[in-house]
């Protein structure tokens, strides 16, 4: 008793942060105290991973029993037909009546107690053998005993307390039927009873200690899986760093326009050059420090979001921890929105005019404004999602409404007010073109915006649009943002007007063609998963992103090996090329990036499908892309339902775009 109680105390966890100790019955190795709660989880936890060992071990027993009737044949063939009876006329019906019991659902609340009676069950058969066996002055059959112990006590994962009450009660038997009724000599007796009362003992050291140990791996995972709750508050912690990150840039962005001085009557044109020069390089900084930024936070997310994604796949409509889960996606989704929305402001893409929902753009430029603004400016929206679309770049359009959202912040520093910004759909005609300047007539969306600051004077809103205008103290401004703004709204086939009197603030009027009318489509359900039974290689030197990916792609039905070093990598593609199917690798590595990874596999099978993920779209280019033959670029965070049917669509040859 003493011993048991020393060993059930030593458990301790190692990984929980308060040290508690793992509190059990140092006999029925049940939880108890405050831990009490936990025994019903680990039973089901227990029943649903032993399910599939216990009818193995039921399944090797049935071939065991069966081989030992040669035994019989060999031994006492004047008894073979009694043995056989007992063996294949009681016990291996009783076995395969327990095997097909636990493909019923009872099965699981009658398990320990069915098993325990199986496991006397048998033992009693070898009791019956040995008395039948004493009448021809055979007393060898006691070592089938040993191996009812062996399968009792390891194979058929019977819990101790069950097992060991079995255990004592073969013993029992046997020694009332040996001395009773076999009238076992006691020479014999005595050696029998050290071999199998000996294996009992141990057997019932080997299953405390078995169950020992699966209670411990089960309370260890429960602490890891508590851990998850802290998931929560590191979204919580992202999204703020992405806040303060988003306001430093803009601040930089201001830092670096005062910079540039605009001296007084313009100087020599080389010194205007070279002032422009610097400003395009710092903005250029920004670009990069985004970049850099984006592809840390994405590593980040993509573990999140996975998961998340993955857990929300297992869960019932009824789980109580759905909502939790949704809480923290969506947190990650608005942190991916977030550094997205860094990347289109700070670096420099290509001009690339499509059609645009407005209301949708200009809402993800006000999420960027907001957090640079004091709050003793209110920020106001007013979008007609009602109002088509228009032709034009989005990084253009965002450019726009920065440049007169910083505008109206400097107008309004000091005082506060409101800053409103409203989109709708107008018709120009006769009439409305007179007071618009070079418009066409036809359909338009109108972008207004309206500060309450300090207002413009006539002579001001004449030259508004002059190219190193600013009526900004030396080193505010470059003069070039206003400039900027209507080239753009002019190569849309656009205007742009201003109303403003000192001390009432300004109203920016912004008309752009129509391309489309009528409202944005209703979004569609997210796509559900499609799922695949090849085996894929990810490489990525990030361990918790390898981890999320194999797990995420093992849910679709793939068999993942995974390897955080791309040389390892090479080396295990090369010990068998034809083991996958597709390779899903990270571009940014150590030792040899995606790419190169890429052309040492394609000299090796040239005909393996490759799709690379990347944290930063800049990090490789569109060339390279082609030059490499890469079947698909993919940025990172990872999104299951997207991630799923982009390998699909590879595997199977079809077209597919980042």
């Amino acid at each position: 008793m003493k011993f048991f109680k020393k060993l059930g105390a030593s458990i301790v966890t190692g990984g929980s942060s308060s040290g508690e100790e793992m509190k059990l019955h140092p006999i029925t190795l049940r939880f108890r105290g405050n831990q009490s709660h936990l025994e019903e989880e680990f039973q089901n936890d227990y029943f649903r991973k032993s399910l599939v060992p216990l009818r193995f071990a039921l399944a090797l027993a049935l071939i065991f029993y069966g081989l030992f009737a040669l035994v019989d044949a060999v031994l006492i063939p004047e008894l073979k037909g009694t043995l056989w009876f007992i063996r294949f006329g009681i016990i291996t019906p009783a076995i395969i009546a327990v095997m097909a019991f636990t493909y019923f659902p009872v099965f699981k609340r009658y398990m320990q107690r069915t098993i325990a009676a199986l496991m006397y069950l048998t033992g009693l058969g070898i009791i019956l053998m040995i008395i039948f066996a004493s009448t021809v002055g055979n007393y060898t059959y006691y070592a089938g005993l040993i191996l009812i112990f062996i399968f009792g006590y390891t194979f058929i994962k019977a819990r101790f307390i069950h097992a060991t009450l079995a255990g004592w009660s073969i013993v029992l038997s046997y020694e009332l039927a040996a001395i009773l009724i076999a009238k076992t000599p006691p020479e014999v007796l005595f050696n029998n009873n050290s071999f199998f009362i000996s294996a009992n003992i141990i057997g019932m050291f080997i299953c405390y200690s078995i169950e020992n140990s699966t209670r411990r791996d089960f309370y260890i995972s429960r602490l890891l899986t508590n851990e998850q709750e802290k998931v929560k508050a590191v979204n919580e912690a992202l999204e703020k760093r992405v806040q303060e990150r988003t306001a430093q840039l803009t601040k930089t962005n201001r830092e670096l326009k005062k910079e540039i001085e605009m001296r007084k009557h313009y100087e020599l044109e080389q010194t205007k050059l070279e002032a422009q020069l610097l400003q395009l390089q710092k903005i250029e900084t920004i670009g990069t420090l985004a970049g850099g930024i984006a592809h840390d936070f994405n590593n980040i997310l993509t573990p999140i979001l996975g998961y998340t994604e993955m857990a929300l796949e297992e869960l019932t409509e009824e789980s109580s921890l759905k909502y939790d889960i949704e809480q923290i996606n969506s947190a990650a989704v608005r942190a991916k929105d977030l550094v997205n929305q860094i990347l289109t402001f700070s670096r420099h893409v290509d001009v690339e005019k499509k059609p645009l929902h407005l209301h949708v753009v200009i809402k993800e430029i006000l999420k960027l404004v907001r957090a640079s603004f004091p709050s003793n400016i209110e920020i106001k929206q007013n979008l007609d999602p009602g109002c088509g679309t228009v032709l034009a770049d989005a990084t253009q359009i965002h450019q726009i409404i920065m440049n007169l959202s910083t505008n109206a912040l400097h107008s309004m520093s000091g005082k506060g007010g409101v800053f409103e910004v409203s989109l709708k759909p107008v018709e120009i005609n006769s009439k409305y073109s007179r007071t618009i300047a070079n418009l066409e007539h036809g359909s338009y969306a109108r972008i207004r915006v309206r500060d309450g600051g300090i207002g413009m004077t006539i002579e001001t809103r004449e030259r508004l649009f002059e190219p190193f205008f600013t009526n900004k103290e030396v080193g505010v401004g470059s003069g070039l943002g206003l400039s900027v703004v209507h080239g753009i709204v002019k190569s849309y086939n656009g205007a742009i007007t201003v109303d403003s009197e000192p001390g009432k603030g300004a109203t920016f009027d912004i008309y752009l063609p129509q391309y489309g009318k009528g409202s944005s489509r209703k979004r569609q359900p997210a796509d559900k998963v499609i799922k695949g039974k090849e085996k894929i290689l990810f490489v990525d030197d990030e361990e918790e992103i390898t981890f999320m990916g194999k797990k995420m792609l093992e849910s679709l039905g793939y068999t993942v090996d995974i390897k955080t070093d791309s040389l390892v990598a090479l080396e295990e593609f090369r010990s068998d090329p034809d083991n996958y199917d597709l390779l899903v690798t990270d571009q940014t590595m150590p030792n040899m990036v995606g790419t190169e990874l890429v052309k040492k596999l394609r000299e090796i099978r040239p005909d393996l499908k490759v799709i690379i993920i990347t944290g930063y779209s800049d990090s490789i280019s569109n060339e390279m892309v082609e030059k490499e033959g890469i079947n698909q670029l993919i940025i990172k965070p990872l999104i299951l339902s997207d991630f799923s049917k982009i390998i699909r669509r590879v595997l199977d040859n079809k077209k597919v775009r980042v």
